[in-house]
């Protein structure tokens, strides 16, 4: 066997590998790329005034970018340009929210209300 038909077996046993171990994964598919986006323990040295500091400056973009996403969906391939245009940001976003969360659980902070569950967010469907 040549060298490229190993090389080329390596990278598509890696590719199945590597997709395979999402499947194990629990959460949404959003919680699963905010988590591949935002770097674990980020928040790890910020104190409770700084986390709820910064819950309060992520939660308030998140809930723009969530408002601006339901307006472009709404118009002509407006689905497409939300996806291009704010669905990565919103991601990171989500993603950071959820280290916040597990930063301040960590140290015990007293409740940061923009760090509260998102129950009262829209659901992702609606997003998509």
């Amino acid at each position: 066997m040549s060298n490229c038909k190993k090389f080329s077996g390596l990278i598509a046993a890696t590719l199945l590998a590597a997709s395979l171990a999402g499947c194990g994964a629990g959460g949404s598919p959003d919680d699963q790329m905010a988590r591949f986006l935002v770097a674990p323990d980020k928040f790890v040295l910020y104190n409770c005034a700084a986390l709820a500091e910064k819950a309060a400056v992520d939660g308030a973009r998140e809930k723009e970018l969530t408002g601006l996403m339901i307006k472009a969906g709404l118009g002509a391939g407006g689905q497409i340009a939300s996806s291009i245009a704010y669905r990565p940001e919103y991601l990171e976003l989500h993603g950071e929210m959820n280290e916040l969360r597990k930063a301040a659980a960590v140290k015990n902070c007293k409740p940061i209300p923009a760090l509260e569950t998102p129950e009262g967010l829209m659901s992702d469907n609606a997003l998509r």
